[in-house]
């Protein structure tokens, strides 16, 4: 299953009527404008506590953008499961999914590549060139 490619204009009126925190806000912007993350950097970054885990937040302000746009969630979820090992939808993956390496490894602690869980977001949503 190909992931769903979501229209910008869509997403962004979806966003601006989802009634995000600030904080949920900051990180959908930091993960458009930045490309690729960890939950550390984006902590650091961000200034973030430590708790609620920032990985959680981002689902939260997914779910609430999804919300909006229920069609394209659903199908967003359903290639969720489909790209997860235990067959488990993360509604984080609205905006972004796990990066894999060159030998098609993702990059990750479980797999033994990284400390920490390494993201990327999807290439329509990316603003860091600002075209």
């Amino acid at each position: 299953m190909t992931r769903p490619i979501l229209e910008v204009a869509k997403f962004n009126q979806a966003l601006a009527s989802s009634f995000l925190t600030e904080e949920e806000e900051s990180i959908i912007d930091y993960i458009r404008y930045t490309g690729v993350f960890d939950e550390l950097k984006m902590r650091k970054d961000l200034s973030l506590p430590s708790k609620p885990p920032a990985l959680w937040l981002l689902a939260k302000a997914c779910e609430k953008i999804g919300e909006k746009m229920p069609e394209h969630f659903s199908k967003i979820k359903s290639w969720s499961k489909s790209i997860s090992e235990d067959a488990i939808a993360w509604d984080g993956n609205l905006v972004c999914c796990i990066v894999y390496n060159c030998d098609g490894i993702e990059i990750s602690p479980t797999s033994g590549t990284t400390l920490y869980h390494t993201f990327a977001v999807h290439r329509e949503l990316f603003s860091g060139l600002d075209y």
